[in-house]
């Protein structure tokens, strides 16, 4: 048992050492060739792009069908669950050939091309600093970036991406003016400390964060999902609102940040019933746009006991460790 547990070790040490020559020369590859690209190119490419994945990424469309199956039951029919599937894959497209085209000129950019929604600036200008929060919608990159571009300060959490040396790289890419960011494994302190000296925070959080990580168990599509506790937390804690917006992709490449809920501090108001309020505030922009979301991400992974095992995606699996009652 040692050895085959040292054998997966050394397989993975080594993996991780092969994929770093290709993982730098295509970060490379994107910033020489993508960034010179005008708009109009830059959307011919992500729709390329998004093409091929959608052709060859069988497992992907399989979980993108699962989800929406499970977020709109029997109203999703076969031919619209392809439809918006295509579409999600190229808006997930868009984002990803962004990231790279924004490397360059990146506050002329960002100023041409991202808008806001008046309310939505007129609120996080009239409340600095605020928790801003929002799920992986439209152009999820680019909401904190938009912020910085327009006099507002932001710190913002990134988990790993690759290996540590794609990360470090991209996150380079995502400072380039003045965006602070920092890992997710140990974020809290920093975070509090931005927001102590008048630094807006923007978190992500859509994705599963275990009980025992700092999460609580909501209803997420009638579902049981983890979702991270810190907004909650941290709005309580310096009395801060809570801001959700998501950017909205436009036709012409362009995009806007549109407001989603705003939610002001109330100490009668526990962690847990505020992140569930955040929840259902995502549920409801999803189900208004469900291909802007980033639907091949496996959301509902674990099988909770309080829930129908029949109603999960083909990929979950039972949680092992005891979690609280929603």
């Amino acid at each position: 048992m040692v050895s085959i547990a040292m054998s997966k070790k050394t397989y993975k040490i080594f993996y991780r050492k092969a994929r770093r020559p290709a993982e730098w020369f295509l970060i490379w590859l994107g910033q020489k060739t993508i960034a010179p690209l005008s708009l109009k190119g830059l959307l011919r490419l992500s729709r390329w792009i998004a093409c091929v994945c959608y052709l060859f990424d069988r497992r992907g469309k399989a979980i993108a069908g699962a989800n929406l199956r499970l977020m709109f039951g029997t109203r999703m029919t076969a031919a619209r669950e392809r439809a918006i599937t295509r579409r999600a894959y190229m808006n997930m497209a868009r984002v990803i050939v962004n990231i790279f085209w924004m490397s360059r000129d990146t506050l002329t950019r960002i100023r041409d091309q991202v808008s806001f929604a008046p309310i939505v600036l007129e609120t996080l200008r009239a409340h600095l600093p605020v928790v801003t929060v929002s799920a992986h919608i439209g152009n999820w990159e680019i909401l904190s970036q938009a912020c910085v571009a327009n006099g507002i300060p932001m710190m913002s959490v990134a988990k790993m991406i690759g290996s540590p040396e794609m990360t470090d790289r991209l996150t380079r890419l995502r400072t380039t003016i003045g965006q602070q960011i920092v890992p997710a494994d140990g974020a809290l302190r920093p975070l509090m400390h931005a927001l102590k000296h008048g630094t807006s925070i923007g978190l992500l959080t859509d994705q599963h964060t275990h009980v025992w990580e700092g999460g609580t168990l909501v209803k997420f599509f009638g579902l049981s999902a983890g979702f991270s506790l810190a907004p909650a937390a941290l709005s309580r804690k310096f009395g801060l609102p809570i801001v959700f917006a998501w950017s909205r992709p436009l036709k012409d490449g362009r995009y806007r940040i549109e407001p989603g809920e705003f939610f002001l501090p109330d100490p009668q108001v526990d962690d847990r019933t505020r992140t569930q309020q955040l929840a259902s505030a995502f549920e409801r922009v999803i189900r208004k746009h469900p291909s802007l979301w980033c639907l091949n991400y496996r959301r509902w992974r674990y099988i909770f006991p309080e829930d129908d095992p029949a109603r999960y995606p083909f990929y979950a699996r039972p949680m092992r460790r005891a979690a609280p009652k929603v």
